[in-house]
């Protein structure tokens, strides 16, 4: 295969999962790291493609958002370990608000029937799925809804919740980064979790190993905002390192 067609095909699968690794090109084109290494740093050379540990991501300005449907589907087993690592931090009577996103739905699975917990949440997935339990404490957070978070945003919510002071938060993001922080593709989405951050006593922010390394145009606040933070990345990566000396960050990888 010539440089540019594989080129080509590394691009068109960046196009279509969002990020490429070079040990799985390296086998899959049986070609060196060396080789794919280089491709991938004149593809880097494209605004739309940036490169990470390990591979690259696709950051074209017509990316979208994927919807909640298809993140619930991916790194279910990871977001698992992280909703049951989360259950250790929430002691009976707690007062908890669970935002929106796939990873704090898992965590609202594993933690909610902690004993006369009151539950907040802006997510109408959660709310779906914890109102089958009878006498659990829970509560529905208003606001604008958004078909993409599948949950409600925006200066309702954030009046809303300006009443409340929070035991604990468990918050998502769609980009983690020492240098530009916790961000967000969507505006509101991003204004949001700022306002809940800033009414919670302990903030955990709880996030699979994708998406580190990301950054979007919407600051929700600085890696150091949070109390902690709960992956699966590995502790030994070169992020995760880079972001312990900035807060307490917890890895629940299996081995690490």
């Amino acid at each position: 295969m010539s440089q540019l067609k594989r080129q080509k095909l590394i691009l068109d699968l960046l196009k279509v999962n969002g990020e490429v690794f070079s040990k799985t090109l390296a086998a899959e084109l049986n070609v060196s790291m060396m080789t794919i290494n280089r491709d991938l740093k004149e593809l880097a050379k494209w605004e739309e493609v940036q490169l990470v540990h390990g591979g690259a991501v696709y950051r074209g300005e017509n990316t979208l958002e994927n919807p909640i449907s298809i993140k619930e589907q991916v790194n279910v087993h990871e977001k698992k370990l992280i909703a049951q690592y989360c259950h250790t931090l929430i002691k009976p009577g707690n007062s908890v608000f669970i935002e929106t996103g796939t990873t704090t739905l898992a965590v609202a699975r594993e933690i909610f029937n902690i004993e006369d917990c009151q539950f907040y949440t802006n997510s109408l997935l959660v709310l779906n799925s914890l109102s089958k339990y009878e006498g659990i404490h829970l509560h529905s957070v208003p606001g604008k809804y958004r078909d993409l978070s599948k949950g409600f945003l925006g200066l309702e919510t954030a009046d809303f919740i300006k009443n409340y002071n929070f035991d604990v938060a468990f918050i998502g993001t769609e980009g983690i980064s020492a240098q530009s922080g916790v961000t967000l593709p969507n505006r509101e989405d991003a204004f949001t979790k700022k306002s809940i951050l800033k009414q919670a006593k302990k903030t955990v922010l709880v996030a699979d190993h994708k998406k580190f390394g990301l950054s979007y145009l919407h600051k929700v606040g600085e890696v150091s905002d949070f109390d902690r933070i709960v992956t699966d990345l590995n502790s030994n990566h070169p992020v995760f390192k880079e972001i312990s000396q900035l807060t307490n960050i917890i890895s629940v990888k299996k081995g690490v």
